[in-house]
């Protein structure tokens, strides 16, 4: 018989149980403490009038409403699913269940929350493919990637309603591994539907403690106790003991949580946040967080409960939930905040429109305003980033306005955050009328309006530059400039390539040559080769030709000769899951950005061979843009 520490301790967890889960219900009633909330500390104290919110015409001085909506989509651009995290709060969907047949016999692997009109890859997306390849392939997924294309590919797949292939008697629990990659996204809102779409039989140990971190995660004390309380009567691991001394503390039992840290500590557990925080909450200690580099779920949820503030190395990895949480949270300073918030924003994981409310909610000096882009330009801090933001709020003068915004995106290319500033200002950009006078911001202006998906923008910016380009000759090398990103975004007209402005653009590049060596442009350019043809056009040879002066052979990081084999097999048998699954292993959590030019050009074609042409182009803008083409 087991006789480890925990079982050896059943009787004394259990008196303290019996003790306490009396008290659930009226700890669901009463709730967390309320939290006042903790605004942004302005590192100045003047604050000037508010200005019209460009986001938002209609809210004077303030950021962009939660519910604003998304900025328009180009042609073909893949739906985002309707628990989309950059749109829609915990909560989610309505669960879509598959029928169930007049046995009533259905996998709880098959559930899902998106079908195919929704964003999700179809009722059949697992046709063809072996259960085992999918238990092998689903844990590897690169959750960490910084790729928004691959994350909202990922999404969908994990929240897609498909049969799942019948498993044998030790298969694994596939919408475990679902729930498990959608924590790991930072999706509370896609991990929330899911929970709720999974029928009451595939209840495990797995989804229950997914549903608890959840609710801890979210601030929901209140319905995170009472699940805990009925959890802890029949499993006594750590993980529900912790929750639940955490819930005797929220309720006033501190004797009785006191009881239940003695018990933890002498079967070895050494947690000093968790210990310390049970302490500051009983008002025992005035316990401060020093360090907490991989924190949990629960440990969010006592931070804001106690009222402590978050030590600097919280985010000091790239957990999505983590950046998430933080970004959130009114315990963390507004530097803190806003570079979580950055982070988060840049794959994904947070709203926008977060990002937008967190620059425009901290106060500057008069002075800090009148000289934002001298600041911005020496010191690259979250606070900077938010000052220029801030100065883009206010800025009244179509000039100046301009001025803020090619600086902001500038220094944004040379951080690697072009995307996210391009969606930042994305309001701001739209509600600039172009005009002549501004034709020196146009190709700016398109580029940050092709990188936030408003076509639109891009559309009347490119109108501007056009026109100019009749008579001008640097307006019509800047036109020509843009035709490789229009082409991949699907604002071209030309039913095939313009020839001559591709060769142009091959002999600009050529002749930017980083110190006369050739390296980046030559890279630069058979990137853009390879995507074009994988996306169907078909690059003229002489261009190609022109790329052969540079060494015959080239270090390149490939994946796995079986995975690189298995997805041209999958695409061209139209196995979506599959393909979508082996397309994201090859292009790994360096993502598109990074990705060896052959190696993009497969995933690219796979992806459209496979009929996901949309999410094919959707990879390649990405890494178009991220390569400054």
């Amino acid at each position: 018989m087991n006789d480890s520490p925990v079982r050896r301790r059943l009787p004394a967890v259990a008196l303290a149980v019996a003790a306490s889960v009396a008290a659930a219900p009226a700890l669901a009633q009463q709730g967390p403490r309320p939290l006042a909330p903790i605004t942004l500390e302005p590192p100045a104290v003047a604050d000037p009038a508010p200005a019209p919110d460009r986001n938002n015409p209609q809210r004077p001085g303030a950021a962009a409403a939660d519910g604003a909506p998304p900025p328009p989509r180009f042609p073909g651009q893949p739906p985002g699913p309707a628990s989309d995290p950059a749109t829609t709060q915990p909560g989610g969907p309505a669960p879509v269940r598959i029928e169930v047949d007049q046995l009533g016999r259905i996998s709880p692997d098959s559930v899902g929350t998106l079908t195919a009109g929704q964003g999700g890859f179809g009722i059949d997306m697992w046709a063809g493919t072996g259960r085992g390849v999918i238990e092998t392939l689903l844990p590897r997924l690169p959750v960490r990637t910084t790729s928004r294309a691959m994350r909202d590919l990922m999404r969908r797949l994990l929240l897609s309603t498909a049969t799942a292939p019948p498993g044998g008697e030790n298969a694994k629990s596939l919408v475990a591994m679902r729930l498990g990659a959608l924590a790991a996204l930072g999706d509370v809102a896609g991990t929330d539907a899911l929970i709720k779409a999974a029928p009451s039989r595939g209840i495990t140990e797995e989804l229950l403690r997914a549903e608890a971190d959840l609710l801890f995660v979210t601030n929901d004390n209140a319905r995170a106790c009472p699940l805990v309380a009925g959890q802890i009567k029949d499993d006594v691991s750590t993980y529900w003991q912790k929750a639940f001394i955490f819930c005797q503390s929220l309720a006033g039992e501190h004797d009785k949580a006191s009881l239940g840290v003695s018990l933890l500590r002498e079967e070895g557990e050494d947690d000093p946040v968790f210990f310390g925080l049970i302490d500051r909450l009983s008002g025992v200690e005035k316990f401060e967080i020093e360090s907490l580099s991989s924190p949990a779920p629960l440990h969010f949820a006592m931070v804001r409960a106690s009222r402590a503030r978050l030590p600097l190395d919280v985010i000091s990895s790239d957990n999505p939930s983590v950046l998430r949480t933080v970004a959130t949270s009114p315990n963390a300073r507004p530097e803190l905040r806003i570079d979580a918030a950055e982070r988060a924003e840049n794959i994904g994981a947070l709203r926008t429109d977060v990002l937008r409310q967190l620059y425009a909610g901290v106060t500057f000096s008069e002075d800090a305003l009148d000289n934002p882009l001298t600041r911005a330009q020496g010191d690259r801090s979250p606070l900077s980033r938010a000052l220029l933001y801030r100065k883009a709020l206010v800025e009244s003068v179509p000039t100046a306005l301009a001025e803020v915004l090619n600086r902001a995106f500038g220094l944004a290319r040379d951080g690697g955050r072009f995307m996210a500033a391009a969606r930042a200002y994305s309001g701001i950009l739209g509600n600039l009328i172009p005009t002549q006078d501004l034709a020196w911001f146009a190709p700016a202006a398109v580029r940050a309006a092709i990188a936030a998906g408003d076509a639109d923008t891009a559309g009347r910016w490119l109108a501007v530059l056009r026109s100019g380009a009749v008579l001008n000759e640097d307006a019509a090398l800047e036109r020509d400039r843009l035709m490789p990103l229009l082409r991949l975004a699907g604002l071209s007209n030309e039913a095939s390539i313009d020839e001559r402005a591709l060769r142009r653009w091959a002999e600009d590049a050529a002749s930017a040559a980083d110190g006369g060596s050739g390296e980046q442009p030559a890279r630069r350019a058979s990137l853009l080769f390879n995507i074009l043809e994988a996306l169907g056009d078909e690059v003229p040879p002489a261009l190609w030709a022109g790329l052969l002066a540079g060494p015959p052979r080239a270090p390149v990081l490939m994946p796995r000769a079986a995975i690189w084999r298995t997805l041209g097999d999958a695409a061209e048998n139209g196995r979506i899951g599959e393909t979508v699954l082996l397309a994201l292993l090859t292009l790994g959590e360096a993502g598109p950005a990074e990705a060896d030019p052959i190696v993009l050009g497969r995933v690219v074609s796979s992806l459209r061979r496979a009929g996901l042409e949309a999410d094919a182009r959707a990879i390649a803008l990405e890494a178009a843009v991220a390569a400054g083409i």
